[in-house]
């Protein structure tokens, strides 16, 4: 069942690495390497690439997501928003800390609940 891939673990690591750079995705190393395998004759080489594409395509939309909130304790829907908003405000740095200031003030709530405060805050009048 060999796909003719010559250094597997070193062309993995390649991919790899151009995935963990900004814009840049393992797509970019993918979809070449399947339509030039594709031209060459390599049909089964080509079509392995594009469902692996697309496995990871999913993985990254769908799990990704849950894996990552399930880590931090939030709801998934919550973590994607405090991403996208922290990488809209200052870009591939603010994927992480939009996270992180998604815990620290869902602590600071929690806190505020727990203590009463709020509750207090509310009663009055």
């Amino acid at each position: 069942m060999g796909l003719n891939v010559g250094y597997p673990l070193l062309v993995a690591l390649g991919i790899g690495f151009v995935d963990a750079l900004p814009i840049l995705g393992s797509g970019t190393v993918i979809v070449p390497w399947a339509i030039i395998s594709a031209v060459n004759g390599d049909i089964k080489l080509a079509v392995c690439l594009f469902v692996l594409l697309a496995i990871i395509m999913v993985v990254r939309q769908f799990l990704e997501p849950r894996i990552v909130s399930g880590h931090i304790g939030t709801h998934p829907i919550f973590t994607l928003i405090a991403m996208y908003t922290g990488f809209k405000l200052s870009g591939v740095l603010g994927l992480f800390i939009g996270p992180i200031v998604l815990i620290i003030l869902q602590n600071i709530f929690e806190t505020m609940i727990d203590n009463g405060i709020v509750k207090t805050l509310l009663d009055r009048k």
